[in-house]
């Protein structure tokens, strides 16, 4: 015991050692335990489980031995309940590159149980499904002759079915893939998915990590400097702290603090207190304006940038882009080198993506600005050798290589997070680097960007140098490139994030093997003629547009757009744009609540319209009653479906069965109006004519039946691919939205309007050699007159017109028509309500005899379709002439 006590002190160097030779980038996570297969202990398992003692560190030759072949077990496992844990990270390596991970929510577990399918966060593992899993614990399956450990199973039948991700065998089992010659043995799926054990051709891994990220705060501390003290409070991992003593009287502003300190992650576990940044004469500044006035020098340079941060991160609709764009250049001039202000730096450019689109675009100076805070920050990157950041808004890595690890060339990419929404921010685990040009199309990268190996050769030549220093920087969004060219066409945008890349004291142009960029579109809508383009800050006077000069489109492979280019900058990807998607306006959620409100409104009073031609039999004697009861139907459940399943975006299966059955009841609520329209032009036009036979049924399978072709055909496509979408429920705008919804809504709305002109006509021509009226009885027919004519409108679905003019480059029209458009169609069931049921005396005569025996009691309601009794109809142009 005693000399197990001795080497507790190598701890922290082993794991300083592994982390940095073996785990590769890993920063923020501690590693705490290190399984490895082929090295003679019996059963990993139990020595995680059981073991206090560390006998994985049994003498100082192993503990120090960094082969890949020593277990390791850090006192942190033992601490788990007394420290706070974040996320848990499990990694499967082999060749001491991580093949596969998984993270877990390491809030409220102990060290068994944070290994559990309720708890995974993320994973490498793109099929991954929760609801399939066997197995999936630490002690996996242990009894009956089977030792699988840290398992993590899918289908559980029979030896030659068994199915998973990963598992650790410690001892022979009944199955073949369970026998091997030594143990343990870490086995997991070579792909994204899962593998089938025994025919599926399993890797075995080298050895699995685990990590973890936890809150193991700095203490209370009183520090003081040149006479004057400065106190802390405790404080968490990665947390800027304020000094409780203060500039003024504001007591808890954050601005007015006297001095800061970082809170930092310490690799051997814990955290320590970095250095203390007094505030240098910056007592008194309150805001950017006044930031930008103080003489940046290498004293307040710390400070100045962290002010800048804190102002960026509270005032960001409210921001002077060019006085940052001012107070940043300086503080990369002084400050470069500079950790601290590299840090202070990237968090004031992934701040200032979070303000609104109009300020970037409000005059030249602010869009020049822009220009100005992205070569700020890449200067400030071209400073450090080894730096890495990962905010909301932007990534940044900058490492120094040599030309000998880079014969494959080298990458970097940010990959799909695990819910496949993307558009948030940016994840420190999801953005990774990879030495392999050919890598870039990985499925699980969503933006990447790779660089030959000619780059070391463009090295030598102008740099004459055998280091290699390259930057990475992912852009959340494209705010930062304001471009004139795409504010000028409404019907492009920048469908991608912006990615980039540069190598440090070298210029990288002519390249004979092109950088290669693949990107999957961020932005609804934004999905047809890709363009590949780079940022070229000279153009528009100094300002910077896009340009494809030197950049071709490749491909588009899995979704993503593949571009080549002969040189290095920031690149992005010009695609079509739908403009029905992308970043939402106050007026854009306003047509949102209303649309809502509206639905819930329609769906109350559709069944009362439904109920009530149910319930009063003499109501739906003839033809058009029925047309309308079925239209109701249809219209109630559209609304049904729109308001309780739209946003079911977080059950993708549900989200796609909402997706569907919207297509198909709008598709019915179309027919069913075409059906209202050849009802009214055989009535009020024709008036004479040959007795269609079977009439209501063939309108049944026009209306409920024929919606189902195009439906099924587009989904018996690719039916997760169309239906799948991660804002709304709905099908994606696509060729197949085109041909199989909008196509057929515009064909049918020009044949309703054809014929509702031409039933128009008739009723206001009909009476037109009538005897002269009063000016009152002229009044009252006019009346009626444009009621009915509301009431056919309503009954055709003209007011979908509005959505086919809402398309249109001003946007004070478009506006305009998309608000006509919600309230009208929203609202439909309530126009239905009070032209057919309200607006009836017969209808108000049966209801007011059902609820309080006033009237008569209604007849029945004899049904007739002979062409005689249309033809000898009343000329007069009442409710019932138009239901």
């Amino acid at each position: 015991m005693a000399k197990v006590l001795g080497y507790l002190w190598l701890l922290p160097i082993l794991q300083i050692l592994t982390r940095r030779k073996v785990y590769g980038d890993q920063t923020g996570w501690h590693l705490v335990y290190k399984g490895v297969s082929e090295a003679g202990d019996p059963d990993l398992y139990h020595l995680w489980r059981d073991d206090g003692s560390l006998n994985a560190l049994n003498d100082s030759a192993r503990a120090l031995n960094d082969n890949l072949k020593a277990h390791f077990k850090s006192p942190m496992v033992d601490r788990w309940s007394e420290i706070e844990i974040r996320r848990v990270k499990f990694s499967i390596y082999k060749n001491g590159v991580e093949e596969a991970y998984v993270i877990f929510d390491g809030r409220n577990t102990n060290k068994m149980d944070w290994f559990a399918k309720e708890k995974v966060m993320s994973t490498s593992f793109n099929d991954f499904n929760r609801e399939t899993t066997r197995h999936f614990s630490i002690e996996g399956h242990d009894d009956g002759g089977h030792s699988r450990h840290w398992f993590i199973n899918e289908i559980y039948n029979g030896c030659t079915n068994d199915k998973g991700w990963t598992v650790t065998i410690t001892a022979k089992g009944r199955c073949p893939w369970n026998v091997h010659s030594k143990y343990p043995q870490i086995m997991f799926s070579p792909t994204r998915g899962s593998v089938v054990w025994q025919t599926g051709d399993p890797k075995k891994a080298d050895f699995f990590s685990v990590f973890l990220e936890y809150n193991d705060p700095c203490p209370y501390n009183v520090v003081v400097i040149e006479g004057v003290t400065y106190t802390f409070e405790a404080s968490p991992a990665n947390f800027l702290a304020n000094s409780l003593e203060m500039c003024g009287l504001e007591e808890n502003n954050p601005r007015s603090a006297r001095a800061t300190r970082m809170c930092i992650s310490d690799p051997r576990g814990g955290s320590v207190w970095g250095e203390v940044i007094v505030s240098e004469g910056l007592c008194d500044i309150d805001d950017i304006n006044e930031l930008a006035q103080v003489t940046v020098t290498e004293k307040n340079v710390e400070d100045v940038a962290r002010k800048l941060s804190i102002f960026t991160e509270d005032e960001n609709d409210e921001l002077s882009l060019n006085d940052v764009a001012t107070i940043l250049e300086r503080v990369t001039e002084v400050g470069a080198g500079n950790q601290n202000v590299t840090m202070f730096t990237v968090k004031v450019v992934s701040n200032v993506q979070d303000a609104d689109d109009d300020l970037f675009m409000a005059d030249n100076q602010s869009m020049i600005a822009s220009s100005r805070i992205v070569k700020s920050l890449e200067a400030q990157l071209s400073s450090l050798t080894n730096f890495r950041d990962v905010q909301d808004n932007v990534a940044v890595q900058t490492m120094m290589f040599d030309p000998a690890a880079l014969e494959n060339g080298i990458g970097f990419g940010s990959i799909q997070p695990m819910n496949g929404n993307f558009r948030n921010s940016l994840e420190q685990e999801n953005i990774k680097q990879f030495e392999d040009v050919d890598a870039y199309l990985m499925e699980m990268f969503e933006t990447s960007i790779a660089l030959p190996p000619e780059i070391v050769t463009k090295s030598q030549e102008q740099a004459g140098s055998n280091d290699l220093q390259v930057s990475f920087t992912i852009y959340q969004t494209s705010k930062l490139f304001t471009s004139n060219r795409l504010m000028s066409n409404k019907t492009r945008t920048i469908g991608s994030r912006v990615i980039s890349a540069a190598v440090e004291r070298v210029t990288v142009a002519g390249l004979k093997e092109p950088v290669r960029a693949a990107y999957l579109p961020v932005v609804e809508g934004a999905d047809g003629n890709p363009e590949c383009v780079f940022w070229d800050f000279d153009l528009e006077n100094g300002q910077g547009d896009w340009s494809n000069e030197g950049c071709v489109y490749n491909e588009t492979s899995d979704g993503r757009v593949v571009c080549f280019c002969d040189h290095l900058t920031n690149f992005a990807v010009i695609l079509d744009y739908s403009g029905q998607a992308g970043p939402t306006t106050r007026f854009q959620d306003a047509l949102t609540y209303i649309s809502i409100i509206g639905c819930v409104i329609s769906i109350v009073f559709l069944v009362i319209t439904i109920f009530t031609f149910m319930y009063f039999k003499h109501l739906r004697g003839k033809r058009p009653q029925r047309i309308l009861i079925n239209l109701c139907f249809s219209l109630l459940f559209l609304y049904l479906t729109f308001v309780i399943g739209i946003e079911l975006t977080s059950c993708q299966n549900c989200c796609i069965v909402v997706a569907i059955m919207l297509h198909y009841f709008v598709l019915t609520s179309l027919s069913w109006m075409l059906v209202e329209a050849i009802n009214m032009y055989l009535k009020f036009v024709l008036i004479f004519y040959e007795e269609i036979r079977c009439f209501m049924l063939k309108s049944a399978l026009l209306g409920w039946g024929v919606p189902i072709i195009p439906v099924a055909i587009i989904a018996s496509m690719n039916y997760k691919e169309i239906y799948s979408n991660d804002e709304y429920c709905f099908m994606k705008p696509s060729l197949e939205f085109y041909l199989g919804l909008l196509v057929i809504a515009a064909v049918i709305l020009i044949i309703n309007f054809v014929i509702y002109v031409q039933v128009i006509r008739k009723l206001t021509c009909r009476r037109r050699f009538t005897k002269a009226k009063s000016d009152k009885d002229k009044m009252s027919e006019l009346s009626v007159r444009v009621q009915n004519a509301i009431a056919i409108m309503m009954l055709l679905g003209l007011t979908w017109i509005f959505g086919f003019l809402a398309i249109d480059e001003s946007d004070t029209v478009r506006d305009l028509f998309q608000l006509i458009f919600c309230v009208c169609n929203s609202l439909q069931g309530l126009f239905v309500f009070l032209l057919f049921c309200v607006r009836r005396r017969d209808v108000r005569d049966s209801w007011a005899y059902f609820c309080c025996k006033i009237g008569q009691k209604p007849g029945q309601f004899i049904t007739t379709t002979s062409k005689q009794r249309y033809a000898t109809e009343k000329t007069s142009v009442s409710a019932n002439s138009t239901n």
